[in-house]
């Protein structure tokens, strides 16, 4: 079976039955939305009956699965597990037939998720319609908003939100909602709040008051990415460090949605985000702070490529607290002339113990990021099983279809490197070694050549057109570069070089475009080349 995320315990038999829906879907009162995903199939006439039962010996989103030839049954104890339920059975599903199977199942992290917390531009509101019904399907349930260039979230916090904006914020948290995915209303004041001034929390809780109507419950206060001192007088006369300050307007915003709420939840990303709790401010912020209040950590570093149990314990040690992990990997926004295609790695279970939640800050590419989501979707979902390698194509297979799958791995493949984020090299470079080593020609050109098409093939069979808009420049880059190497192979093969005309084309394509593929390889061959042969 092609799961994603795998299952807990499961045991499928080989023989499969006819199944294009269910004539009748029995679920106990109010669970309505938990059963959506098979109510969208549409009614059948073959005799399929699903039956949804409360079982309160199933802690949290645990859920039991039985498929019998014409029988579903799915227990849990909340609707979201049964939510989930449904999703695995449309994972089993081939379009055609379901298996007969058991699953037992529960998640590893209760809260599993996304932010959107890059800079650069935003998700178009489509993308963010259509991310939050991926990650339902996938069984992720936490959802941040906070991109950094929306002009309300950051440098005009105070502001109100203008009516179209919020009628689709509306929209975003209703969606968030059908899929059982908590909705996360972040704000980010700290580059101009005066945080002791009274009428500064009042504009502070406008806003959020605001959004709190429409039944979020969740909030970020981000203090990330601003000044490390205080900066205004009122401030300094008032807190002792900018971790009073910053454990003041936290405390003070927890009380105010509690009064309201008592199941409300407030997330803090403090300034000091990355560290081993070293810093004077990771230590007063958790020794101030309620102990309810979560606190962001991305790992020993910004973009951090391995997160440990122990470094996770020397914050928590810190804070006081499990560490709520903004992950920031695939994110491009420190080199968005990269696209990061990989797997995620190097988060192991026992490492995931001593985190109360992780949460994966994604690129720009809103489509092409799926790639990396959909491995942590399975890591954080069953971290015991976790194979990198086998989410990894199962997320490719989920995303772009059998038909494409072989083409965009190897696109993919090209596509895995960034200044903090390092695979091994890419084929291409084998290539080009053996090719300086022996002068051998044949094994270079033919992986130009399959590079060289692999972008019109990709045209051609990605059906997902966000996607294929996403990746296009990358695409171009990919193709254009790898032909003019060809077309300097062949000169040197032929000695008849045209070392200006090349010289000229690699600077139009780098003028046109600034997509790196490959990690560079090929175009510092193309310039290797021209500086040996003009000696």
């Amino acid at each position: 079976m092609d799961w994603l995320p795998l299952p807990r315990s499961v045991t499928v038999q080989s023989e499969r039955y006819p199944f294009a829906g269910c004539h009748a879907i029995k679920h106990p009162l109010g669970w309505e939305a938990s059963v959506r995903p098979l109510r969208e199939l549409g009614d059948s006439f073959g005799g399929w009956t699903c039956f949804v039962e409360r079982d309160e010996s199933l802690a949290g989103d645990a859920y039991r699965l039985t498929v019998q030839n014409g029988r579903i049954v799915i227990q849990s104890g909340t609707p979201r597990g049964a939510f989930y339920a449904c999703q695995t059975v449309l994972n089993a599903w081939d379009g055609k037939s379901l298996p007969l199977l058991e699953v037992q199942d529960e998640p590893f992290l209760a809260w599993r998720g996304i932010v959107e917390g890059f800079y650069g531009k935003p998700w178009k509101h489509s993308a963010r319609l259509k991310m939050l019904d991926w990650m339902g399907k996938y069984k992720m349930n936490l959802y941040l908003y906070a991109p950094k260039d929306d002009p309300f979230h950051r440098e005009r916090w105070r502001d109100p939100y203008p009516e179209s904006e919020m009628e689709r914020l509306v929209e975003l948290i209703q969606r968030a909602k059908q899929n059982f995915i908590e909705f996360v209303f972040c704000i980010s004041p700290g580059l101009s709040m005066v945080y002791s001034d009274p009428a500064e929390f009042e504009r502070l809780t406008a806003k959020i008051e605001a959004v709190r109507q429409h039944g979020v419950r969740t909030f970020g206060l981000l203090v990330d990415d601003i000044p490390e001192t205080l900066q205004h007088e009122a401030d300094k006369q008032t807190y002792t460090s900018l971790a009073h300050a910053h454990a003041d307007l936290a405390n003070r915003l927890h009380t105010w949605l509690n009064e309201r709420d008592p199941d409300s939840w407030l997330i803090v990303c403090p300034t000091f985000y990355h560290n081993r709790g070293e810093p004077p401010y990771v230590r007063e912020l958790g020794e101030r702070t309620h102990h309810d209040i979560s606190i962001m950590w991305t790992g020993a570093k910004v973009v951090s490529r391995e997160i440990t149990y122990e470094d996770a314990e020397l914050f928590r040690s810190a804070i006081r607290r499990k560490p709520f992990v903004w992950d920031n990997y695939p994110v491009n926004d420190y080199e968005p002339s990269r696209l990061l295609m990989g797997p995620i790695t190097q988060r192991s279970a026992e490492a995931l113990q001593h985190l109360e939640t992780l949460v994966s800050n994604p690129m720009n590419q809103a489509e092409a990021s799926k790639v990396a989501l959909g491995t942590y979707a399975d890591l954080l979902w069953n971290p015991t099983a976790y194979d990198p390698q086998r989410s990894w194509h199962a997320s490719i297979r989920h995303l772009v279809g059998e038909e494409a799958e072989e083409a965009f791995a190897y696109f993919c493949q090209q596509n895995l490197w960034s200044r903090h984020w390092s695979a091994e090299p890419p084929p291409i470079a084998q290539a080009i070694e053996f090719w300086q080593t022996t002068g051998e020609a044949e094994p270079l050109e033919q992986e130009l050549r399959r590079l060289a098409r692999l972008p019109a093939t990709l045209r051609q069979v990605l059906h997902d057109r966000e996607l294929l808009e996403e990746i296009e420049p990358w695409l171009w880059r990919l193709e254009n570069i790898s032909k003019l190497a060809l077309e300097l192979l062949e000169q040197v093969q032929e000695d008849a070089l045209n070392l200006r005309h090349i010289a000229e084309e690699i600077e139009v394509i780098r003028n046109a475009s600034e997509a790196v593929v490959c990690d560079g390889w090929i175009e510092r061959w193309i310039r290797d080349t021209l500086e040996e042969v003009r000696g």
